[in-house]
């Protein structure tokens, strides 16, 4: 099973951090506007000095922060996806997904995925070849023992990104996946 992925998210994150930083570091006086629409000599003078000098060092903005449970269905599909995507791209790393898939997968599960991977040729998780640019997780409901979530798993970035949808199904009980198929 070999994965590629041809985006950056580090440099995305970077790219965005220092956009924040950036939109932070707008002095207040930059936004005061005279009532004629001129500014005040003594506000040019300082957007002036202001240009001539180096900006200072910006930390850049943290990360927001990301909590879930482990004994909620959804919070587990989630981190199984986050962890799973993590491994899958990262060449060389199929003990890992492995490993993953026995600990969060039942065994009919692990077997038909098996199954749908020797007839397509792919990642039975993923339902793709290689890693998505980014996934989310959303509860749809359970009963009878089970619960069902939307997994989205995003393809590309910018405007040429697409999405697939998968229904991942999970037993209250145990809190393994039993089954993951297409959506639509």
């Amino acid at each position: 099973m070999t994965h590629t992925r041809t985006n950056s998210s580090k440099s995305r994150t970077l790219v965005m951090a220092l956009t924040l930083a950036g939109l932070v570091a707008v002095p207040a006086s930059a936004m005061d506007y005279a009532p004629t629409g001129a500014a005040p000599k003594a506000a040019v003078a300082q957007e002036t000095k202001a240009a001539q000098e180096p900006a200072p060092a910006q930390d850049p903005a943290p990360a927001p922060a990301l909590s879930g449970d482990p004994q909620t269905p959804y919070a587990r599909v989630a981190h199984f996806y986050a962890a799973y995507i993590d491994v899958a791209d990262d060449p060389g790393s199929n003990e890992a997904a492995t490993a993953l898939r026995e600990f969060y997968l039942t065994p009919a599960a692990l077997k038909r995925l098996a199954d749908w991977e020797r007839r397509n040729e792919a990642d039975g998780v993923l339902r793709a070849q290689n890693a998505p640019t980014a996934w989310r997780v959303t509860p749809e409901g359970s009963g009878m023992g089970s619960t069902w979530a939307t997994v989205r798993l995003t393809w590309g970035e910018g405007k040429d990104r697409t999405y697939t949808y998968l229904k991942v199904t999970t037993l209250l009980e145990s809190g393994k996946i039993s089954d993951i198929t297409e959506k639509y």
